[in-house]
This record gives structure tokens, C-alpha cells and sequence, in this order.
């Protein structure tokens, strides 16, 4: 498995976690549509996606501090994510 197929199976699982509680909450649909546009983003990943996708997981980790107790592998996984991108930035293409 490619490190990006991993990163994509991560967000898999911050939206299997999500899809729960989408019915109950407008944030939840929200951060399922952004982590469907940040996997698109990662097939096609250069330094300016992925420093989209470091503000986009930024702001959805600081979003959802406040839910961690219901969706503590979403934030776990998040982190994952964001330290992944920024060890990966210096070697991808511009």
C-alpha cells in the first residue's frame, strides 16, 4: 500500500465515523464533503494541494475539539494526516 492509499483509508475511516451522526448535525455533512474533495486532492497531490489540504485538516482538527469525544479516530486520523503532509511537502513537485 502506497503511503497516499493510506492516507485515503484514514479518511475513509473519519468518514465511516462521521456518517453517524450526518443526520444530526450540519458539521458532520460539511466534513464528510471536505474530506471527499481532500481524497480528490491527494491523486493529484504538489506542494499547493497539499498545503490546502494542511489548512483544511488545521481547521477541521480545531473544529472538531470540541465533538472528540464522539469522533476520536476522526481526530486522531486527522493529525495522522496533517503530519504526513507536512513531512511530504519539501519532496513534492510545485
Amino acid at each position: 500500500m502506497s503511503d497516499v492509499e493510506e492516507v485515503i483509508k484514514k479518511i475513509d475511516e473519519c468518514i465511516q465515523e462521521l456518517d453517524r451522526y450526518k443526520y444530526f448535525s450540519s458539521e458532520a455533512w460539511t466534513a464528510i464533503d471536505y474530506l471527499g474533495k481532500v481524497k480528490n486532492m491527494l491523486r493529484n497531490l504538489n506542494k499547493e494541494n497539499a498545503q490546502q489540504i494542511v489548512g483544511i485538516v488545521n481547521e477541521m482538527i480545531r473544529q472538531g475539539q470540541l465533538y472528540s469525544s464522539f469522533i476520536p479516530r476522526t481526530i486522531e486520523n486527522l493529525k495522522f494526516i496533517r503530519e504526513w503532509l507536512e513531512k511530504k511537502i519539501p519532496e513534492l513537485p510545485s
